[in-house]
């Protein structure tokens, strides 16, 4: 594709657009046809359609041109994965996080939500993911997707351990192991005509495929010996995304809905505390940015992306409920794109965490490769 809207990566659909600008004189069937036109002269979204002359037997009066429907009907405006073609997108993310507080009851099931009975003071936690990501056009309006990360791990914790000799451990730990899958469906709602913006509606599912962290062994104070590389809870994510060309630029919005399903634990986590049932919060999240295009090969991309996540309840067979407090995670992301080919670029996004709860720093990097299949 040599003109298309870039989104993905990660957590929700279109939070990471990156404006690719067209790389040749003529535009391909498969782009957007708001990026289309860029091949063409002012104002003009295709070529239009063949001349008419109407000669009369005694005056010949001048040709006269059919008016051209913009976009046609069989070939409508898009902003997903053209019917057909088949995204490969690779990709690799470094994330650091630097934590250094007081948190009362923490064992990590996320990098943002803390559950159990662990007081860690001081944390430092990095992590490099290596993702391969898969997208296909069921139809020009209907894309499906798939996402099977890798990831690497190491931390180094300071835990306190609260009992009758207040018992302070560091553990440094390395793992590695597959993520968590996680499949969506996006489905482009109407064509943009009438000045209005694209709206796509959005389903990602999240799997539980990575090693929980009830799944890790601990020690007798419940401090872990091994790292998760999953959440070990389900998660369902309806979204909604609305796009606005405005030739260089294209706004984006994206607000989103986490749902954490809740699982039964019974397991024995420390100090003889056994958690029956974990509830992790659920999350609203919303972004917005836009990308423009610089030439006809590169386009720069902003965003801001926060999420508000709700409390987590925990069941202790022997006391009961435990809720943490709600979170604000909230990241700016900067991005770079070069259009290398025709069907390939490269895309590279840094995240730097604006709230105590984000990641204090993402750099990731994306190759995506269009292939057409039919």
């Amino acid at each position: 594709m040599n003109a298309k809207i870039l989104l993905g990566a990660g957590a929700s659909f279109g939070l990471a657009a990156v404006l690719v600008a067209t790389s040749s004189a003529e535009a391909r069937a498969d782009q957007p046809w708001w990026l289309m036109k860029a091949a063409y002269p002012a104002g003009q979204l295709q070529p239009k359609a063949p001349r008419k002359a109407v000669i009369k037997a005694q005056d010949r009066q001048e040709e006269a041109q059919a008016p051209a429907e913009v976009p046609p009907p069989e070939d409508k405006a898009g902003v997903l994965t053209r019917q057909g073609v088949l995204v490969i997108e690779p990709s690799i993310e470094y994330q650091h996080t630097d934590i250094n507080r007081f948190v009362v009851g923490g064992v990590a099931i996320l990098d943002t939500v803390l559950v159990g009975s662990i007081e860690a003071t001081q944390a430092n936690r990095d992590s490099v993911t290596g993702t391969l990501g898969l997208r296909y056009g069921l139809t020009n309006r209907l894309e499906v997707e798939l996402r099977i990360p890798y990831m690497y791990r190491h931390d180094s914790t300071t835990n306190t351990v609260v009992n009758t000799n207040n018992t302070v451990a560091t553990t440094s730990l390395t793992d590695h192991g597959l993520g968590d899958i996680e499949g969506a469906v996006h489905y482009q709602v109407n064509d943009g005509e009438g000045s209005w913006p694209f709206f796509v509606a959005n389903l990602r599912v999240k799997s539980t495929t990575g090693t929980g962290p009830y799944d890790t062994a601990r020690n007798s104070l419940g401090i872990e010996q091994e790292l998760a590389t999953g959440s070990g809870f389900w998660g369902v994510e309806p979204s909604l995304t609305v796009i606005a060309p405005s030739d260089p630029a294209v706004f984006y919005a994206n607000i989103g809905y986490l749902w954490n399903v809740a699982s039964d634990i019974d397991k024995v986590v420390a100090n003889n505390r056994t958690v029956s049932n974990v509830d992790p919060g659920d999350a609203i999240r919303f972004g917005v940015g836009m990308g423009l295009s610089l030439n006809e090969k590169v386009s720069f991309s902003i965003g801001y992306q926060h999420d508000w996540i709700m409390k987590t309840t925990t069941t202790f067979a022997e006391s009961g409920d435990f809720s943490s407090e709600t979170l604000n995670v909230g990241s700016m992301t900067f991005g770079v794109n070069w259009q290398m080919s025709p069907d390939t670029a490269l895309n590279v996004n840094v995240g730097i965490g604006v709230t105590n709860d984000a990641p204090d720093v993402r750099l990731m990097a994306r190759v995506p490769i269009a292939l057409k299949l039919f």
